[in-house]
């Protein structure tokens, strides 16, 4: 068969693994932009547009990262089982460790601090300081929960072994 004549073949691993990488995409590069905007309008001390963000930022994540993430599981197990590439091995387990560290920083320590930060926007004359600290804090917990996705993505692609 000529290269010309050749059908493009489109197979199940490689929708899951195009679902896979749409859900990583909408998960971590949505997650990123919110935590730079959310950063930045805090930073403004402008409590009515943190308000608005905070309250978005929830929605996405209860409507956008929660599912994406269960996507990513799911199509990533799947893919696993499909290409007998083991659940023991290494980089298959940093995805687990990943996928529980989401569970773990986000539904504890994110939306502690979301919700403190939101509770400091309520009113509208309030202490810059105490915001500025809650945001600091956020910002800090979401550039650790940034830094173990990317980590996870770097071995997902990697493939280290031990």
């Amino acid at each position: 068969m000529s290269p010309k004549t050749r059908v493009p073949v489109i197979n199940a691993y490689g929708v899951l693994k195009f679902l896979h990488v749409l859900s990583v995409i909408v998960w971590v590069g949505g997650i990123t932009g919110l935590t730079v905007v959310t950063w930045r309008v805090a930073r403004e001390r402008n409590r009515a547009a943190l308000a608005v963000i905070l309250r978005h930022s929830s929605t996405f994540a209860q409507h956008m990262v929660g599912p994406a993430s269960g996507v990513v599981l799911l199509t990533g197990l799947a893919m696993v089982g499909m290409g007998h590439i083991g659940f023991g091995t290494f980089w298959v387990l940093l995805g687990y460790a990943g996928i529980a560290l989401h569970g773990f920083i986000g539904g504890l320590f994110l939306r502690k601090h979301v919700a403190e930060l939101t509770h400091l926007t309520t009113g509208q004359a309030g202490d810059d300081a105490a915001l500025l600290a809650a945001a600091r804090r956020l910002w800090t917990t979401q550039l650790v929960y940034l830094l173990i996705l990317v980590l996870v993505v770097a071995a997902m692609v990697l493939k280290p072994t031990l």
